[in-house]
């Protein structure tokens, strides 16, 4: 356990120090053009691979699968650091992605495999528990590197503690055996089709990159990136996902897309402390500090809920708690308006989310039987990452195309976040399956 929840940690930790230094690097590489693309392509690439890594996991065993994982990841995020521009920082973050696609699904693999059903949810609360201390203390620490040593720090660190720890991590592994011989890899059609929305999600990132006025190859590659995300996108999700059928389907989409929206805001608040309100890295990552202990409140309350009516309630709750929070930020883009409304809108932002995406986990399993859980769960972590990589594509794009209007150009994509997270008070209304369609 102690292995896992270290490595988890260490993927929690870069996560929330990305987040808070990309603004800063961006300027430092002067590449603010790619700043959607940088932060973005990390998700996209990890569809990819986390399609993958289940199918290879099964037919290998899990360990393979996680020292890929490892090495990948470490490569990516040594390219990052040792980045001579911004694009090569793109290139790191991308091969980063594949890594990560193949580091959480192993973990739960081997504790699955061989840890006893009476003691698994103790793993797994260690798992979400992992995420607790580096979201208070990432962001802090990515502001020192940028601020009094290096922006290449928020990147160089990870690989050599991944270095450090894997001896052990080896050893450990050791005592587990694979429990069968190994067999194919048959990735199946789930795979090419998140490979396929994985490009199209690429190609929506590289617009939202693109400088000056739009041509009609710009267009044009807009519209395959989008055609190929949706369509494939449609394929890795349960039927009638996208029309908010109602149980399962309807569940997914509230979740993916909350995640999304979450995503799409959040990217955009330290850029907008620094832009308009010249806060310093440490400070602009207090956005993410901030958030992290109201989810963690919320979390906690969600969980000690018992009544069904009550549970019932999460859902809408969460949606509109979420929605003032991230309205409430939009202010900040009018520079005489003090930046610290950000704080306060993003902690009710954090207990919003906080609120209903645990809550989201819990009810999508209980519309299933236990021999069908397995394919819920992937559902939940696909909505997941396409909500957030799709929604950062199209905040990118849009902060892109509005940019001649100055500070504004930051309140449009936060107040489409929020309009799309208004239209989910309707997707609340779909999560039981009570109903003919």
């Amino acid at each position: 356990m102690v292995v896992s929840v270290l490595f988890i940690s260490l993927i929690a930790f870069e996560t929330m120090a990305v987040a808070t230094a990309m603004p800063y690097i961006v300027d430092i590489l002067d590449g603010k053009n790619l700043y959607a693309l940088a932060v973005g392509i990390t998700l996209a690439m990890q569809l990819m691979t986390s399609a993958l890594a289940g199918p290879w996991a099964d037919a290998r065993g899990p360990k393979p699968v996680f020292y890929a994982g490892v090495i990948l990841s470490s490569v990516g995020l040594s390219i990052a650091a040792l980045a001579p521009n911004i694009e090569w920082v793109v290139v790191g973050r991308a091969i980063q992605g594949l890594g990560s696609g193949l580091l959480i699904v192993p973990l739960y693999v081997l504790v699955g495999q061989h840890v006893h059903p009476d003691r698994q949810p103790r793993f797994f609360a260690a798992f979400a528990t992992a995420w607790v201390l580096p979201s208070l203390v990432g962001p802090f620490i990515a502001g020192v590197f940028v601020e009094h040593s290096s922006w290449r720090l928020v990147f160089g660190m990870a690989p050599i503690i991944f270095a450090l720890i894997m001896p052990l991590a080896i050893v450990q592994f050791r005592k587990f055996n694979n429990g069968r011989p190994a067999q194919p890899v048959r990735v199946g059609k789930i795979f090419w089709y998140a490979l396929v929305a994985g490009v199209g999600i690429v190609l929506l990132q590289m617009v939202s990159a693109h400088e000056g006025a739009y041509t009609p190859s710009t267009y044009l590659t807009l519209g395959i990136g989008l055609a190929l995300a949706m369509v494939f996108a449609k394929l890795l999700l349960p039927t009638g996902t996208f029309r908010a059928a109602r149980g399962v389907p309807a569940t997914v989409l509230l979740r993916g897309t909350t995640n999304g929206a979450l995503a799409g805001v959040e990217m955009f608040l330290p850029l907008m402390l620094k832009e308009l309100h010249g806060w310093s890295a440490t400070q602009a990552g207090l956005v993410m500090t901030v958030s992290s202990i109201s989810w963690a409140i919320a979390s906690n309350v969600q969980g000690r809920i018992s009544d069904p009516r009550l549970r019932d309630a999460i859902p809408v709750t969460g949606v509109v708690v979420f929605s003032f929070g991230a309205a409430l930020t939009m202010f900040a883009a009018w520079p005489s308006i003090t930046g610290v409304v950000v704080l306060v809108g993003w902690f009710f932002a954090g207990l919003g989310a906080g609120y209903v995406y645990p809550a989201l986990s819990v009810h999508a399993l209980g519309l299933m039987p236990p021999e069908r859980h397995g394919e819920v769960s992937s559902a939940l972590q696909i909505a997941d990452t396409l909500g957030a990589s799709v929604l950062i594509a199209v905040g990118g794009i849009v902060f892109a195309l509005t940019g001649f209007l100055g500070h504004l150009s930051f309140a449009i994509p936060i107040g489409l976040m929020v309009t799309i997270m208004v239209s989910l008070i309707f997707v609340t209304t779909r999560l039981h399956p009570d109903e003919e369609e």
